[in-house]
């Protein structure tokens, strides 16, 4: 192996990683990158040149960055490439539905970038991240697959069109779908309200999977859930009341209250309660199956659902029985629409209307209360940094093709193929051959300035 240019190696190391991508539950902390001697190793390929990490592939270049909390991934991508990327619509969808996913995707990133990096991707160098906290993103894994010309000409078809609201991109949220009607913003999130994210009919109720769902539960299953979330509650279910505002004047709340204590929860938390620990609590039961026997994808798929509490009149037999011997027989039954937060466009809304033979412009145009996409060229730079993993140890790459790297920003005259391990050790970082973990490529072993 020389100095200079290191041979294609052997691929025998079975790649077992995986890659935790963005743990909601790992909050954004401060960092700054470690000041040591290699901070960075970019990998730059050709146009063939694919990076394999974990099940997903990348075109690149990709930049490993060690910061105090741990190394960094993340991708620098033209605005194509990253739409591309883009997974949150089957590409198998009609032509009509995938343009105007593909608008509001474009749009979407156009507004994240507006204000610069903060948060998250101010502490890690990146623009916006790969997950569903902003839009979900697999790199070239999907759209080199089936289908992916169609979204691929999607994104073409569409190229530079923005949708604006006073000269700026809107906040094009987006939401799998959501019933017969989308939520206004401020009945979900209580912010202020926005005009273009107000309440529209959608055409999904018996035609989307779950435009409309149930979900019952015992009285003690349900307590049992709000006792994990922390709610002030406790023993036996004695009533709930639901305050549901008139649309556009708020959130809805639910007072729950029980033998041993009264509490309040708006919709929202109630959703989230259930997400994080129906399942946990009652594996097997929560997701519940629908009636046609398809299991709901999330134990509350959505913030749009009424709770009533329901109860059973005693038997004569009861009477007779010792406290201790009574069977609860109280339930709780939660009737909803959609899956999502349902602001917004409802994605199989699109495709509903695409099927109907409507125009993309059309389908946007009625999701954002009558704006229609622009051509706008120079609201969106030429690329964007995606974030794609962050607080990570290590990273084993397959390189498919041949790739430079560039250490701490600078070129070397060294390029590598095959598997490969990104790791801490003294002096920063360092790649080394997965077969031979303890070697080091002579180009480490050099001084890199800052």
């Amino acid at each position: 192996m020389t100095p200079s240019r290191v041979a294609r190696i052997a691929a025998t190391f079975s790649i077992a990683i995986g890659l935790s991508l963005f743990a909601g539950a790992v909050p954004a902390v401060a960092t700054e990158r470690v000041d040591r001697q290699i901070q960075s190793i970019e990998l730059v390929g050709g146009p063939d040149t694919r990076f394999v990490i974990g099940e997903r592939r990348y075109a690149g270049p990709i930049t490993f960055t060690l910061f105090t909390d741990g190394i960094s991934l993340s991708e620098t991508a033209s605005i194509e490439q990253y739409l591309e990327g883009i997974a949150e619509m089957p590409f198998s969808w009609p032509t009509q539905a995938l343009q105007a996913q593909a608008v509001a995707a474009r749009t979407y990133l156009a507004r994240t970038l507006l204000p610069g990096r903060g948060g998250d991707g101010a502490d890690h160098e990146y623009d916006i991240c790969a997950t569903s906290r902003c839009q979900v993103y697999r790199g070239v894994s999907l759209v080199e697959g089936p289908s992916g010309e169609r979204w691929r000409a999607a994104v073409q078809n569409t190229a530079d069109e923005l949708v604006l609201y006073e000269g700026k991109p809107i906040e094009a949220v987006f939401t799998s779908m959501v019933g017969s009607r989308s939520r206004a913003n401020q009945d979900v999130w209580s912010s202020a309200p926005v005009p273009y994210l107000q309440p529209v009919d959608s055409p999904e109720v018996g035609i989307a999977p779950y435009a409309e769902w149930s979900v019952e539960i015992t009285a003690d299953e349900f307590v049992a859930i709000l006792m994990a979330e922390g709610l002030d509650v406790g023993g036996e279910l004695e009533g709930i009341s639901v305050d549901d505002p008139v649309e556009g004047d708020g959130r809805t709340t639910i007072t729950i209250t029980t033998s041993e204590g009264t509490d309040e929860i708006l919709a929202p938390h109630l959703k989230g309660a259930f997400n994080r620990f129906g399942d946990e609590l009652f594996p097997g039961l929560l997701p519940m199956r629908l009636e046609e026997g398809k299991k709901l994808p999330e134990p509350l798929p959505s913030y749009t659902f009424d709770v009533e509490r329901v109860g059973t009149l005693p038997s004569a037999l009861e009477e007779f029985l010792a406290p201790f011997d009574l069977v609860g027989v109280d339930s709780v039954v939660i009737s909803g629409e959609g899956w999502g937060h349902g602001v917004g466009m409802s994605q199989w809304g699109a495709r509903i209307f695409a099927d109907q033979g409507v125009s993309y412009d059309e389908i946007l145009s009625h999701y954002y209360s009558g704006l229609e996409p622009e051509s706008v060229p120079d609201l969106v730079p030429d690329e964007v940094v995606v974030g794609l993993a962050t607080q990570r140890s290590h990273y084993e790459v397959i390189v498919e093709g041949e790739a430079e790297i560039r250490v701490n920003g600078i070129a070397s005259d060294s390029f590598l193929s095959g598997e490969w391990l990104v790791r801490e050790w003294a002096d920063g970082l360092i790649i080394v051959s997965a077969d031979d973990p303890g070697s080091t490529l002579s180009l480490f072993q050099r001084f890199w300035p800052f």
